[in-house]
C-alpha cells in the first residue's frame, strides 16, 4: 500500500464530504483535518494506518476512498478494511461516533507528541492479535444487516425499502451455510431523519433454518427540503428479546425535483456490524440507542426492553452544539457532578425516563440494568440526575439508580451485544512510579514501564486486565489512547474506544479527574466475581460528590472469571 496515495485519496474525500455524507459531514471533518494537518511531519505510514481506521467507519466515505485508489492499493486497502474496520473508531459522525480520538487538540492531555506513538501502539497490537488468530477449516455462517434502498428518493415520493439479513463473504466456489441455530423472532427497527414511516418503523423477522437470511419492507416517504440534494441515511437496529445484537446504516440522497435523477451516485453499501441473531447473554432491562442526525448537535434516541414493547418511531434530542464540544464543556466547567448531571439530564429525551421508571417498579426490589449503545462518545449520558430518584437512599445519578453500562456503536467493531464474560488469569499494570504501584504486591501484576518497547512487548500478547497508572511525564508521552487486554482501567480521564474497539471486553476511565482510591476495593470485588458495573456503582455512592465521574463500558452484566479464554 501507497501511503501517499492514501492521503491523496483522503484529501479529496475530505472536499466531498457534504456531498457524502450530508449533516454528518463536519463531524468527519472535525476529526479527519488534525489528520491531514499532519502530512509531512509525521512517519507517512502510521498517519495512513490512522487516516483509514477513520474514515473505514463511515460507509461512503470509505466506498469513496477505496474507489479513488489504484487497482493494488484498492485491494490492499479493501481488505484491510475487512478485518479493521472501526479498529479505532466507531459510530457515524466523526465528532461524535466515531470515535476513537487517534489525535487530541494541542493543549489537552496526551496531545501533539502522543499522536504517532498512539498509532503505533494500536496499530502494533492489531497487527500482533492478527499473527495469532487461527483461520477456522471452512467458512463460518455470518449474517449482515440488509438494507436496500434505492440510491435517490424524490420528496414527497414513496420509496420501499427492504431489511433483512444478507449472508456475509465466503470463499469463492462455496455456498454460504445456513443458520443451524433455533428459530427466533428478530426486531428490525429504522431511523431515517427526513421519512415518514406510515406503517411503521419496525418489523419482525423470523429466523430459522428454512429462513436463514429473512427480509420485509418498510414503506417510507420523503420529506420535502429547503436543498435541491440532501444527503440522508438510514439506519437499522437489530433486537432480539430486548437485546441489541446488529446495527447497519445506508447513505441515500433525497431530491427535491424529479429532473435531478439520474444524476446520484449508485446506492451505497451498508456499513454496520454483522448481526448475532442467537445470544446467550441476558439482555438488559434497557437498553438505549443514541444516534447522529443530520444536523451537528441532534441525535436520536430509540428503547428496547425485554418488559415492555417500547414505541417504534425516534425521539430527537437537541444539544444546540456539537457533541464533542457540548462534552468539551461539561468536562471543562468548574462545577460540580451534579450540575453536570442536570445538563445532561435536561438533554434527555422523555421516553427514557418513562421506560425507565416503569421498568424500576417492574423489576423492584432488585436494581435495573441500562445499556447505552452511543454513536457519539464525548457526552456522559450516565450522569444524568434523576429528576424523581426511584431509589431514595442512593444518589440521583443514573449510574447510582441503575446498573449502567456503555458501548460504542456503528463500526464494525466492536460487535454487539457487548460480552457478558472477560478473563481475569493475568494483570499488567503500566506504571513509571519509583516504587512498586499496589497492584503488584496485592495481585501480583506484572508492572510495565511506560516506554514504548515495553508496552508494545505488553500488547504483543496482552493479559486478561490492563490496568494504566498515572506515571508523570513518560505516560504523559505515550498518550491514553492505546490498544489492550481484554478489561481495561484508565487511572485518569482518557479516551476507551480504541481499547474497546480493538477488542477490549471492557473499560473503566474517570469523566473527568477523581482520586478517590477506589482502584483496589474495585479489583477485589471485581477478581471476586461480582460485575464491575455493580461493582462501580456501589463505590459511587460511597463518595457521591466525586465518584459517579468513573465511566463504565461494557455489558452490565460482565463479569470477570479465572479461566475464561479470551475472544
Amino acid at each position: 500500500m501507497d501511503p501517499g496515495a492514501v492521503m491523496r485519496a483522503a484529501h479529496t474525500v475530505r472536499d466531498e464530504l457534504d456531498h457524502l455524507l450530508g449533516g454528518a459531514s463536519g463531524e468527519l471533518r472535525d476529526r479527519l483535518d488534525p489528520l491531514l494537518a499532519e502530512e509531512g511531519r509525521q512517519a507517512p505510514g502510521p498517519l495512513a494506518d490512522a487516516v483509514m481506521s477513520l474514515v473505514v467507519q463511515y460507509g461512503p466515505a470509505w466506498e469513496r476512498l477505496c474507489l479513488l485508489l489504484g487497482p493494488d492499493d484498492r485491494a490492499t486497502v479493501q481488505e484491510s478494511g475487512r478485518t479493521r474496520s472501526g479498529e479505532h473508531d466507531s459510530g457515524h459522525g466523526g465528532d461524535g461516533g466515531h470515535g476513537g480520538q487517534v489525535r487530541r487538540p494541542v493543549g489537552e492531555p496526551g496531545g501533539e507528541r502522543a499522536t504517532s506513538m498512539i498509532g503505533r501502539l494500536t496499530g502494533a497490537f492489531r497487527r500482533r492479535r492478527q499473527e495469532r488468530e487461527t483461520v477456522p477449516a471452512g467458512p463460518a455462517p455470518e449474517t449482515f444487516p440488509l438494507i436496500e434502498a434505492p440510491g435517490e428518493v424524490v420528496a414527497g415520493w414513496g420509496a420501499e425499502v427492504q431489511v433483512g439479513l444478507s449472508p456475509g463473504e465466503v470463499p469463492e466456489g462455496t455456498a454460504a451455510a445456513p443458520s443451524g441455530h433455533e428459530p427466533v423472532d428478530l426486531d428490525v427497527q429504522l431511523i431515517a431523519e427526513g421519512f415518514e414511516a406510515p406503517g411503521g418503523w419496525r418489523v419482525r423477522l423470523r429466523l430459522d433454518a428454512a429462513t436463514p437470511y429473512p427480509r420485509a419492507r418498510i414503506g417510507l416517504v420523503a420529506l420535502a427540503q429547503d436543498q435541491p440534494v440532501t444527503a440522508r441515511q438510514i439506519q437499522a437496529v437489530y433486537t432480539v428479546r430486548g437485546q441489541v445484537t446488529g446495527f447497519g446504516v445506508r447513505a441515500l440522497a433525497v431530491l427535491d425535483s424529479p429532473g435531478l435523477l439520474g444524476q446520484e451516485n449508485a446506492p451505497h453499501p451498508v456499513a454496520g456490524t454483522r448481526v448475532r441473531p442467537a445470544d446467550d447473554g441476558e439482555a438488559p432491562d434497557v437498553t438505549a440507542v443514541i444516534v447522529h442526525g443530520d444536523r451537528p448537535g441532534r441525535l436520536w434516541w430509540t428503547y428496547g426492553s425485554p418488559h415492555f414493547v417500547t414505541p417504534d418511531q425516534a425521539e430527537v434530542c437537541e444539544l444546540g452544539m456539537r457533541a464533542s464540544e457540548f462534552g468539551r464543556r461539561l468536562a471543562g466547567q468548574a462545577i460540580s457532578l451534579e450540575n453536570v448531571g442536570r445538563q445532561v439530564a435536561a438533554r434527555v429525551p422523555r421516553g427514557f425516563w418513562e421506560l425507565l421508571n416503569a421498568v424500576a417498579v417492574r423489576v423492584a426490589p432488585r436494581r435495573p440494568s441500562v445499556l447505552i449503545l452511543s454513536q457519539e462518545p464525548h457526552v456522559p449520558w450516565e450522569l444524568a440526575v434523576l429528576e424523581h430518584p426511584f431509589d431514595q437512599s442512593a444518589p440521583g445519578f443514573l449510574n447510582c439508580q441503575a446498573v449502567t453500562g456503555r458501548w460504542p456503536l456503528g463500526g464494525r467493531r466492536p460487535e454487539l451485544p457487548p460480552p457478558v464474560r472477560a478473563g481475569s488469569d493475568g494483570m499488567a499494570v503500566v506504571y513509571g512510579g519509583p516504587q512498586a504501584h499496589p497492584l503488584v504486591s496485592a495481585y501480583g501484576a506484572v508492572q510495565v514501564n511506560p516506554v514504548l518497547g515495553d508496552v508494545l512487548a505488553l500488547l504483543g500478547d496482552p493479559p486478561d486486565v490492563v490496568h494504566l497508572a498515572t506515571g508523570g511525564a513518560a505516560f504523559e508521552t505515550l498518550g491514553r489512547g492505546m490498544g489492550g487486554g481484554s478489561f481495561v482501567f484508565l487511572d485518569e480521564p482518557g479516551d476507551c474506544q480504541p481499547f474497546l474497539l480493538a477488542g477490549a471486553s471492557g473499560a473503566v476511565a474517570p469523566f473527568r479527574a477523581v482520586g478517590d482510591g477506589l482502584v483496589e476495593e474495585f479489583y477485589r470485588r471485581a477478581l471476586d466475581g461480582e460485575p464491575p458495573a455493580e461493582v462501580l456503582r456501589s463505590l459511587r455512592c460511597v463518595a457521591p460528590a466525586t465518584a459517579p465521574a468513573y465511566r463504565f463500558f461494557g455489558h452490565p452484566a460482565l463479569t470477570l472469571s479465572r479461566g475464561h479464554s479470551r475472544a
